[in-house]
């Protein structure tokens, strides 16, 4: 048997990448909207001025960053302990009911700037699992003789899926402001199975 040259002849490799590719585009796309959606309501819904709009963006940073601050050892923990296909698969299986719930929000005009400061929050609490577990897994998967390049084509996944997602998001907002939530939900969904 030939030994692969490449992490893409391994078939298992290939899910996990295209798998975080997915996820990077869904998540990055949804966290954009997210911040234009709470700047937008603000404004058209509660009256805010662009100063008091801007600094609902700040709380919602916030949202988002003190499950990092709080969760981040014990999604380190759960890395190690746990089979990190598991861990990677609840904290995806989250953030796509994160994106249905902004869908049908958006879908039919229920969308209210605590519902979008919580939904961050829970975004934020999944993306500290999702990282370290996904990041984890592609040595898992290939000989330690093709981690480097493992390594650097899971970056280009990266880097394609947090340019892509949210241009990709944009355009969809402006034919349906509800369409990028649940693209990111479909998305999340295939990412989930990938990973199995």
């Amino acid at each position: 048997v030939t030994e692969p040259t490449t992490p893409l002849q391994i078939a298992e490799y290939r899910r996990y990448w295209l798998a975080r590719l997915l996820a990077v585009f869904a998540t990055v796309s949804m966290v954009v909207l997210i911040g234009y959606q709470t700047y937008d309501i603000a404004r058209s819904d509660y009256g805010m001025s662009a100063r008091d709009a801007a600094f609902m963006l700040g709380l919602l940073g916030a949202a988002q960053f003190v499950p990092l601050a709080v969760l981040t050892p014990i999604a380190g923990v759960a890395a190690d302990r746990f089979d990190r296909r598991h861990v990677v698969l609840c904290a995806v299986l989250v953030d796509a009911c994160i994106a249905m719930v902004l869908a049908v929000s958006t879908l039919q005009g229920w969308l209210t700037l605590p519902l979008l400061v919580a939904l961050a929050a829970a975004h934020g609490a999944a993306r500290v699992f999702n990282g370290p577990a996904l990041s984890a897994i592609a040595p898992n998967i290939v000989p330690p003789a093709l981690l480097p390049k493992a390594i650097a084509l899971g970056a280009i996944a990266w880097q394609v899926g947090t340019v892509v997602g949210p241009a990709a998001g944009g355009f969809l907002f402006a034919a349906h402001p509800a369409a990028p939530h649940f693209v990111s939900a479909g998305l999340l969904i295939v990412t989930a199975v990938l990973v199995q």
